[in-house]
């Protein structure tokens, strides 16, 4: 009996670490993907003649599927199989990669990134609430763990587009995404549902409650500020450095290369030290030592120089998501995955519209005076935490 448990038990551990490879391995290309956007817009400029207005749009099309399935895959994930709408996302994103790597014209590109988001939203529905069961104990560890795989992957996509861009056309780079996504979905088609799977089933008056939870709440309100900031950068970023910081076009992608490569250290980091601070002071403090750095790096700083703001700025923006959402999850874990819905949807339409608010205010005065969005709304995430904390004082 013994032996049959050791093996149960090696059997159940090895189903975990697949299932955490094929988690990783989606969201880490999902990054990749979003973040070849940013580079590719001078380039679609060129290629279409697009403005910066419609530009902007670009921000939208990729959020508004997302934001949609995202909330339908969080509301029902105590109902459905897991493993099967995992897949079923990831199949609908390979066919929009694919779409977007033969758009002939904008529009087409627009509405395939929309498919790819309607997709994506139901992976990451339940992928991170899946994690959160699997690792029950240390959610702010994995969380920052999933968050700094997202961050690899979104800091190769500059590269990769580069990289595509060099052998001939931008096209092949959403080609060899959309082949890396179909070796996930054959994991993830092998792969078993997980035993540990341990979502609770969301009704009208559950769904209430955990609005008015302080945590929960502070955690939704709080991610839109944030997120919107962290679209700026993901969006203007090249723009502002070719066209303020003064760098080549080259080295303009390189800016936000620099951005989310300096993720990765960073929420090692914070993967350390997520269980030994409390998740709320870890926000505010990183909050705190947010403005002073948007302020210096795209103020004052000129040049080269940006590049060290930048990464300064991006290892500590990059500890606020993943805390943010373990804040709130440990109000209510086993409600994960529509705290998660609710959280990443809400927070992804911050990620569209502000980037198009700038869009508009840049096309009338400048990129730089546009930067003022985003340092406005991510001075309000500290005082929301505190607030919330106020109201209840245990967490």
């Amino acid at each position: 009996m013994a032996q049959a448990n050791d093996g149960s038990d090696r059997g159940a551990l090895t189903s975990r670490r697949l299932w955490t490879a094929a988690i990783v391995l989606f969201v880490a290309l999902e990054g990749l993907g979003m973040q070849m956007r940013g580079p590719l817009l001078p380039i679609l400029e060129d290629q279409w003649a697009i403005s910066k207005g419609l530009q902007g749009l670009v921000g939208p099309a990729g959020t508004l599927g997302f934001a949609v399935t995202i909330l339908i895959a969080g509301a029902v994930a105590g109902r459905i199989d897991t493993r099967r709408y995992f897949l079923g996302g990831i199949l609908v994103t390979l066919a929009g990669a694919a779409g977007m790597a033969l758009a002939p014209v904008f529009v087409a590109y627009l509405g395939f990134l929309l498919l790819r988001g309607l997709g994506t939203g139901v992976s990451r529905g339940l992928d991170r609430p899946l994690l959160g069961h699997l690792y029950p104990n240390a959610r702010g560890r994995v969380f920052n763990l999933y968050d700094m795989a997202w961050a690899i992957g979104a800091a190769a996509g500059p590269a990769v587009l580069s990289l595509a861009v060099s052998a001939g056309d931008w096209r092949y780079a959403y080609g060899a995404l959309a082949v890396a996504f179909g070796l996930v979905a054959g994991l993830v088609w092998w792969l078993e549902t997980p035993e540990n799977d341990a979502e609770a089933e969301l009704d009208v008056a559950a769904a209430v409650g955990l609005l008015r939870t302080p945590a929960i709440a502070a955690t939704v309100i709080a991610l839109v500020f944030h997120t919107g900031l962290e679209g700026a950068m993901f969006l203007w970023l090249p723009t502002f450095g070719g066209e303020i910081a003064g760098l080549s076009s080259t080295r303009a992608s390189l800016l936000l290369s620099a951005f989310i490569v300096s993720y990765v250290p960073g929420r090692f980091v914070y993967t350390l030290i997520a269980e030994r601070v409390p998740y709320g002071p870890l926000v505010v403090a990183l909050e705190i030592l947010i403005v002073p750095v948007f302020l210096w790096t795209f103020f004052v700083a000129e040049g080269t120089i940006v590049f060290a703001g930048v990464a300064v700025l991006g290892v500590l923006v990059s500890g606020v998501f993943p805390t943010l959402l373990a804040f709130g999850t440990q109000a209510a874990p086993e409600y994960s995955a529509p705290i998660n819905a609710v959280s990443t949807s809400t927070a992804s339409v911050s990620i569209a519209l502000v980037p198009v608010a700038m869009g508009a205010l840049a096309d009338v005065t400048s990129i730089r005076t546009a930067m003022w969005i985003p340092l406005g709304l991510t001075v309000l995430v500290a005082p929301t935490v505190l607030i919330a904390r106020r109201i209840d004082p245990n967490i």
